[in-house]
């Protein structure tokens, strides 16, 4: 007996250690998480800069940071000597990180002969509001994924910017919903990108199109509709708070989330976030907001600048996007004619919106919102700079002001020992023509940034891009067939693509000696995509990215000019 029980004791012993063994296994394998930055120029905060100083990370918290600090036994030292180190940017501008369903009764479409026709939406189930585009009652974090998979290539084109956390917002209706601030980070669940939900509404002056399509069609109309709609909600709470204190005799209360959802935002405990089609939004919804006793805040559409001094009393934080207007076709002489002078100062001056804006009183961030081509996003910044906002303020207008507009300026937005450990590398000053961002820290955790550099083919070699070109993608061992046009001359290319959301226009054709550069434009939630291929002839070969994953192109001119030479 004593035998049989010893076999057995060492059998269930054998096991436990294997299984501990197994469960250890995963730890000894896990990424490192503590790192020091030694020797490198820290900009702690806005104008306040360490030479030669060392920042310690552990665990995704800042554990130190100043001139002596010393490096830690068990820290991965990253040497730092000319490089520069801020906090991670934030974004409050508000990203879409999903497709939503338009907010709206009824829709158009093409009908069987390509006509215009009109698509009646099945109206919702459930207790919601009688109007399609008021729907406060949604939250964002309800619909966020993790950025896996090919959603990574998101959180990748954002940290390439700098940015560590953003504001994810709702983008249809009036009354959208709430938003949540975000952390980029890959694989992680979505409760762990969560920093804080519920950050706002989000509200805009949408219509739905037209007439006969639904009620709003005017900017007039939103506004009277968003106005009744806070009506309706406060004496919501009236007739709750009456029922609540001495329901005898009277009819029960409806029970509508809508209104329950404004009640934070009547209570002056939640903000509103005005995403604005122009400038005049900015003083319509002020006026609205000070009926109301609401705290606004603007996302601007990047024309404030044209009225600062107005949209400065308003004592609003305004959200300017870094985004240039198109410019204007002045080339040709007939299309010249069709631009007015307003267009040319728009597109002349918009740099200058912060700094107007800025000078006259106001509190002015900074956001990539809306940007066609994310990677437009620093050359825009250094515009706004040499438009004369000062460096100090365009770096306090990505952290430390997002930080206390969203509620998380004792954890982000500078580098302080405590924070989160949101930090980026960069080769030289921020804003600098040459800079590049190296390596961000999301959470503590590292992620360097690969340059991947474009084909550069032959600079002296002459090509005429223009035509028509049958395009074949290589994805996943299933070739991709599509179709590809590039117009105009020389300097002013144009293109379209075919895609499976039907086709497209290049936001940007660009040719460098027998290099092409196409730029398919930014989705809703998706950043824009450059492609570059190497044009020999009538065909033509490069790569393109498809998510996380690279994927061969080639291409075959099936109509223009001939040999490819103008």
């Amino acid at each position: 007996m004593l035998g049989i029980d010893s076999t057995w004791a060492r059998g269930r012993m054998a096991a436990l250690s294997l299984a501990l063994l197994a469960a250890a296994t995963p730890l000894l394998a896990a990424r490192p998480r503590i790192y020091a930055v030694t020797n490198a120029t820290i900009v702690a905060s806005p104008g306040k800069k360490i030479e030669s100083g060392t920042i310690v990370i552990r665990d995704g918290l800042i554990e130190a940071v100043g001139k002596n600090e010393k490096v830690p036994a068990d820290a991965v030292t990253i040497e730092g000597k000319g490089m520069y180190v801020y906090p991670g940017l934030i974004d409050a501008g508000g990203w879409s990180p999903a497709q939503e369903a338009p907010a709206a009764a009824a829709a158009t479409g093409a009908g069987p002969g390509g006509e215009r026709v009109r698509v009646r939406r099945e109206p919702e189930s459930g207790p919601v509001h009688p109007l399609p585009l008021v729907r406060p009652e949604r939250r964002v974090s309800d619909t966020l994924q993790p950025f896996d998979g090919e959603r990574k290539r998101d959180a990748d084109s954002w940290r390439k910017l700098g940015f560590t956390a953003m504001l994810a917002a709702p983008t249809k209706g009036i009354f959208r919903g709430t938003g949540a601030l975000i952390l980029l980070e890959d694989d992680a669940p979505v409760t762990d990108l969560i920093v804080r939900d519920g950050v706002g509404a989000h509200v805009a002056f949408e219509t739905t199109g037209g007439f006969g399509e639904g009620y709003p069609t005017s900017i007039m109309g939103a506004a009277a509709a968003m106005r009744q709609t806070l009506l309706d909600a406060q004496r919501y709470a009236s007739w709750n708070d009456r029922y609540s204190k001495n329901p005898v005799g009277m009819p029960r209360p409806e029970r509508l989330p809508a209104m329950e959802a404004l009640q934070p935002v009547l209570a002056g405990k939640e903000p509103v976030f005005l995403d604005a089609s122009a400038a005049d939004d900015v003083l319509l919804a002020d006026r609205i907001a000070r009926e109301f006793s609401l705290e606004l805040v603007v996302v601007a559409s990047g024309t404030e600048g044209e009225i600062a001094g107005p949209i400065a009393k308003t004592g609003r934080t305004i959200v300017f996007p870094a985004r240039v207007p198109d410019k204007p076709k002045v080339d040709d002489a007939d299309d010249a004619l069709d631009v007015s002078l307003k267009e040319m100062k728009r597109y002349l001056e918009v740099s200058a919106g912060p700094k107007l804006l800025k000078d006259a009183g106001a509190t002015v961030l900074l956001s990539a919102h809306g940007l066609k081509n994310s990677a437009d996003f620093p050359g825009n910044v250094r515009k706004i700079i040499e438009a004369g906002l000062p460096e100090d303020a365009a770096l306090a207008a990505l952290t430390t002001g997002p930080a206390q507009l969203l509620g998380v300026s004792r954890t982000m937005g500078t580098l302080e020992a405590g924070k989160i450990a949101n930090v980026l590398l960069a080769d030289g000053p921020l804003f600098g023509k040459d800079t590049k961002i190296r390596r961000v820290f999301v959470d503590g955790t590292d992620y360097p940034i690969e340059e991947k550099s474009k084909p550069k083919g032959d600079p002296n070699a002459v090509v005429d891009p223009r035509g028509t070109w049958s395009v074949v993608i290589e994805f996943g061992g299933q070739p991709l067939q599509r179709t590809w046009t590039i117009a105009g001359a020389k300097g002013s290319y144009t293109g379209t693509a075919e895609t499976r959301s039907g086709t497209v226009t290049f936001d940007k054709v660009e040719l460098a000696g027998n290099a092409l550069t196409v730029t398919f434009p930014a989705t809703e939630g998706r950043g824009a995509n450059e492609v570059t291929v190497i044009v020999t002839g009538d065909s033509f070969e490069g790569t393109i990215e498809m998510g996380p994953r690279t994927a061969p192109v080639k291409g075959t001119r099936t109509h223009g000019p001939e040999g490819g030479a103008p």
